[in-house]
């Protein structure tokens, strides 16, 4: 009998221990997406990237299992050979296929010596459920350059999204 008690005992301990971790690690994801920009592309213009995404299922697999889904923290960096500061202002975009283009962080006035790296500001304002679910997710990059580059320019955005778990699937 007190083995069967124990048993029981380690068990829901068990499952516990498992659902806490599961939880965690499915309510903070991250996502990374490579673009480049051309050597002779226009200073003082507009310009725009395309790059396809994960969604939530492609990340975790368990896309049914959270909600709320927002960004939580972004950044964009480039080559060594490279500095943000090249950039005037980005404008990172999620959407499902081209569809219902939420703007998820931005950065204006970007200063010349900046490195190469940079954290981009949020919004937080929408959730981004609908996309990250979808299983068609594409991010944008728009930008616009202070002057042409004289050579090609990899440029790597990475987000992080935080979620809460979904207690009635």
């Amino acid at each position: 009998m007190k083995n069967l008690f124990l048993s029981a005992v380690v068990a829901t301990a068990t499952l516990a221990s498992c659902s806490t971790v599961s939880s965690i690690l499915q309510n903070t994801f991250p996502y990374n997406a490579n673009v480049l920009v051309t050597s002779g592309s226009p200073a003082n213009t507009t310009l725009s990237n395309v790059s396809a995404a994960q969604s939530i299922n492609q990340l975790t697999g368990a896309g049914a299992n959270v909600r709320d889904i927002r960004v939580s923290n972004a950044t964009i960096s480039v080559g060594s050979g490279s500095s943000v500061g090249i950039f005037k202002s980005v404008k990172v975009y999620l959407s499902n296929n081209g569809s219902n283009e939420v703007l998820v962080a931005s950065r204006e006035n970007i200063p010349d010596n900046v490195g190469t790296s940079l954290a981009l500001d949020l919004n937080t304002s929408s959730t981004l459920d609908n996309i990250m679910k979808s299983g068609a997710v594409q991010q944008r990059l728009v930008y616009v350059l202070k002057q042409s580059p004289t050579s090609d320019i990899s440029v790597r955005t990475s987000l992080n999204f935080s979620s809460v778990p979904n207690t009635n699937p």
